[in-house]
């Protein structure tokens, strides 16, 4: 683990804890609490054996962190494991390897790193979705390796479930009441797997509340970001060549190009993943060559003001065109800066982490 600060000098490193015999095989995303505190967990493997921890990092702000973890063999999940914090309950909900299903849910106390509980009868948010909790209620929202929609109170329990469709991953976007949700999928009952953009109410039942169809540029791509979500229920996507935004009642508020077909077709163009600062009110869309590509490559990052549409700025990300690479998704610190990281080369290589620091695009 690695801290940097504004200026990309290393405040910190420290080394995950060893396990004799074993190497590292999966990881979770880093969270955070009120206090500043870190989480991680981290699984091994070796032959025939396995392992799992789970890390707390205390004075991470500091240039002195403390690093405790617990080794508990039931939180293994290969390669990537989804952990997010519920506040209220002092809970860390995480997905966890099991037989049956591809992941299962499990919540652990954030004071002790014990297992409060694991669900056995559900699947988990598994290695391509997250965990939403609402801060209020303490309730749970992820969907699943079965593209159920599942709704947990922080007591492990089942309120809500329903079929959000299939296809195109398993991210969605939460509403700030906590009451409705938007996912991209794409319908495989259609020769032609059209993407289709639906909402439903998850507040006390599970109803289709609308679908948006889109433009023939993109109805047949297979590849679209995860949603992002404001406070006005306004979700924006992007599937290249277009970015959009869609109301709260499904309805276009506008379409952008951000790419031109020759664009997309030289370099093998997808849509990987974007963010937003909702108080500057610029979403920041990464777009890059797919992992197939040959040849030349190419990424960038487009900013786009969310109320109107209108490009502000492209940004050609430098290191990334020299050979295959895996991006991640744009982190923004504040309204100052955008971090921006990625994975070069192809397991069982070395596959060095790479990042830059820019500023953010100032309306």
């Amino acid at each position: 683990m690695v801290c940097l600060t504004v200026n990309g000098d290393i405040r910190w490193k420290l080394y995950l804890e060893y396990v004799p015999e074993m190497r590292p095989v999966g990881a979770s995303n880093i969270v955070s609490d009120q206090n500043g505190a870190l989480y991680y967990t981290v699984s091994w493997a070796g032959d025939g054996i396995f392992s799992a921890k789970i890390c707390r990092v205390s004075y991470a702000l500091t240039s002195h962190p403390y690093q405790e973890c617990v080794t508990n063999t039931k939180l293994y999940m290969n390669i990537q494991s989804a952990l997010a914090i519920n506040e209220k309950f002092n809970l860390l909900i995480t997905a966890v390897a099991d037989g049956t299903f591809e992941s299962v849910p499990a919540a652990i106390n954030k004071t002790s790193l014990e297992i409060m509980w694991i669900n056995r009868e559900n699947f988990g948010a598994g290695m391509n979705g997250h965990y939403k909790v609402d801060s209020g209620t303490g309730n749970m929202f992820w969907i699943g390796g079965d593209d159920n929609l599942l709704k947990f109170d922080a007591g492990g329990n089942k309120m809500l479930s329903g079929d959000t469709e299939s296809g195109a991953g398993r991210q969605m976007a939460l509403d700030i009441d906590r009451e409705t949700i938007v996912r991209p999928w794409q319908n495989m009952t259609d020769i032609h797997w059209p993407l289709i953009v639906s909402s439903w109410s998850v507040s006390k039942t599970f109803t289709l509340r609308w679908n948006w169809y889109p433009p023939k540029s993109i109805s047949g791509n297979s590849d679209i970001s995860q949603p992002v979500m404001d406070e006005k229920g306004t979700t924006y996507l992007a599937s290249l060549p277009l970015v959009f935004a869609i109301n709260s009642d499904g309805k276009t508020m506008w379409t952008t190009e951000i790419a031109t077909g020759k664009e997309i077709d030289s370099f093998d163009l997808i849509s990987w993943c974007s963010a937003a600062n909702e108080q500057q009110r610029v979403m920041y869309t990464v777009s890059g060559s797919a992992t197939f590509h040959k040849g030349d490559f190419r990424y960038f990052i487009t900013s786009v003001h969310m109320d109107t549409g209108k490009v502000l700025k492209q940004i050609n990300v430098n290191g990334l065109d020299a050979g295959k690479a895996t991006p991640s998704c744009p982190i923004l610190i504040g309204d100052d800066m955008l971090y921006f990281f990625w994975l070069t080369g192809e397991y069982p290589d070395l596959v060095p982490l790479k990042i830059v620091g820019m500023p953010q695009i100032k309306v």
